[in-house]
Parts: C-alpha cells; sequence; structure tokens
C-alpha cells in the first residue's frame, strides 16, 4: 500500500486523489507521494513515472527510468563486473567508488556483462550461478563473506547460504555480479513505451505524466 510500517492504515483516497485525461505532470501534495494508479482506459502509456528512491531505506518500483545504475530494482543493490574467482569462491573486482555499498550478507546473482536493463538478465549457471531461496528446508544462494583489498574493495568472497564453499573457477571477465538486500531485488525492466490496460497499479511515486488517457493518481504517505 506504499506506507511505513509505523503509520496509520488508510484507504484509497482518504489522503487525497487527483484526476488527470491530460499528457500533463501530476505531483503529489507536500511530504506525500502516489502511492497507487489506477487507470481507467485500456491502452495507457506513460510517459513519465518517476520513483521516490529510497535507496537502503525502503522498497523500490518499477518506473520509467530507463538509466542502470539508479533504476529501481534492476540491478540490485549495485554491480560488480568480474575479472575472475576461484575454486573457493573469491571473485576479484574492480576498485571503484560503488563497491562501497556492497555489505556482508548480500545475496549475489551471476549475470552477464552484457546485461542492460532493456534486455534484463541473462543468468549464467555455468558461471556458479544459484538460485537464492532465502528460507526453508531448501534454503540456498551465494551470499557476501566478506570484501576486502584496495580503496572500495577488490577481492570478494562469496559462499552459500549454508555456508558452505562454492567453486566459482568458471566466473570470468564475461560476468556481472548483482547485489540483493531487503530492499534491491534484481532484473526488473523500465516501463518506459509500456501500454498499461485498464488496472491499478501500486508504488511510491513522485511525478506522474500519462498520455492523456484517464487515470486516478492516489496521495499517501
Amino acid at each position: 500500500m506504499g506506507q511505513n510500517s509505523t503509520e496509520v492504515a488508510y484507504n484509497f483516497g482518504q489522503m487525497g486523489s487527483v484526476f488527470s485525461n491530460l499528457a500533463k505532470p501530476v505531483y503529489p501534495p507536500k511530504d506525500h507521494v502516489i502511492v497507487a494508479i489506477q487507470f481507467l482506459q485500456t491502452g495507457n502509456v506513460p510517459t513519465a513515472m518517476i520513483t521516490e528512491t529510497l535507496d537502503t531505506f525502503g522498497p523500490q518500483f518499477p518506473g520509467t527510468d530507463d538509466t542502470e545504475l539508479s533504476a529501481a530494482n534492476y540491478q540490485g543493490v549495485t554491480e560488480a563486473a568480474a575479472a575472475s574467482a576461484t575454486s573457493a569462491g573469491v571473485v576479484t573486482i574492480a576498485d571503484i567508488s560503488r563497491n562501497a555499498k556492497i555489505k556482508k550478507g548480500q545475496y549475489v546473482i551471476i549475470g552477464a556483462d552484457a546485461d542492460t536493463i532493456d534486455a534484463g538478465i541473462t543468468l549464467d549457471t555455468g558461471a556458479g550461478h544459484v538460485d537464492p531461496v532465502y528460507q526453508g528446508p531448501n534454503a540456498q544462494g551465494l551470499v557476501v563473506e566478506s570484501l576486502t583489498g584496495g580503496t572500495y574493495g577488490t577481492t570478494l568472497t562469496l559462499t552459500n547460504a549454508d555456508g558452505s564453499v562454492v567453486d566459482l573457477s568458471s566466473i570470468d571477465a564475461d560476468n556481472m555480479l548483482y547485489f540483493l538486500d531487503e530492499f534491491h531485488g534484481v532484473g526488473g525492466t523500465t516501463t518506459e513505451s509500456v501500454s498499461f490496460p485498464e488496472t491499478t497499479i501500486f508504488g511510491r511515486w513522485s511525478k506522474f505524466i500519462g498520455d492523456g488517457k484517464p487515470v486516478i493518481c492516489y496521495f499517501g504517505k
């Protein structure tokens, strides 16, 4: 519903809403966001769905942003290109500032270096990718054990979720690593040019522009 756990539950419309049938921008009131967009006619192609990016403070939502480093739920917390790896699960990566977002306990997806937000993530099981399963008797997945070396980290050690060693010696420079935490998913693509049916979608947006077809934007905290 787009609200924080500390807030009182509310129904759609309780905090205001707006109708628009123009290809013009809609903004929420001060200290609010758009928590739901109801498309009243099929074939609506929004030109702008700008998300409130909470980064490490909360969930991410789909939008029209097609910049890979900032688009929600495409590359997880961050991404890192692999250079090489060992049978003991030690991966060498470049020493760049965005490595500062890599933390112990994050899960890792192994994809291809040619991945893009328009084409999505291509999994490389041959390089050692393991689908993450977070709970239950079949829990598994590559997990960050440590990141050391250089200014921001160059030596990444990954283990299986049960703590066992994973052979990653097939990782090479064709691989990209994507890091997941409680607020960042991997594999989402941009909503740019997407045609929505008559439906309602939920999230947290700071700006919306439709294509002239009727919509209702609902406000919330």
